[in-house]
């Protein structure tokens, strides 16, 4: 499962996750960067986040240890994310996803990231204001 803590200065968040949810994330990252036809650089900043991901689950960033009263959540790693760099890489994925076949794993990781992205933009600004003002 992911969860997040946001930075300090409405910089961006620490994308927090168990093991396997970090695997997934990565897997599903490097998959798009091979087959998506919208990303032709396989170093550029989409692949940044796999590597960030990968860094968290290899315990090379954050390690958040299991809460003292419940030890049943595990260990949890994250690493620090900016927004404006989030936000290009999470609508990649979106996107790319409408171009290839996928599996539902690629679904599940993908909507996870969301609604992490979306909770945690809604904590640091706010919500969506509607209407014209």
């Amino acid at each position: 499962m992911l969860s997040y803590k946001l930075l300090n200065n409405h910089a961006g968040v620490l994308l927090i996750g168990d093991y396997t949810s970090l695997r997934w994330l990565h897997e599903v990252i490097h998959d798009l960067n091979d087959r998506s036809p919208l990303i032709r650089v396989d170093d550029g900043p989409f692949l940044g986040l796999a590597y960030e991901v990968r860094k968290a689950f290899e315990q090379q960033r954050e390690i958040i240890p299991a809460p003292e009263h419940f030890e049943e959540v595990g260990t949890r790693y994250g690493t620090k994310l900016l927004w404006p760099v989030l936000l290009l890489q999470q609508r990649m994925m979106r996107v790319s996803l409408a171009y290839l076949d996928h599996s539902t794993k690629h679904q599940a990781i993908t909507y996870a990231l969301e609604a992490v992205i979306e909770e945690a933009l809604i904590e640091d600004f706010g919500p969506p204001q509607s209407g014209c003002h």
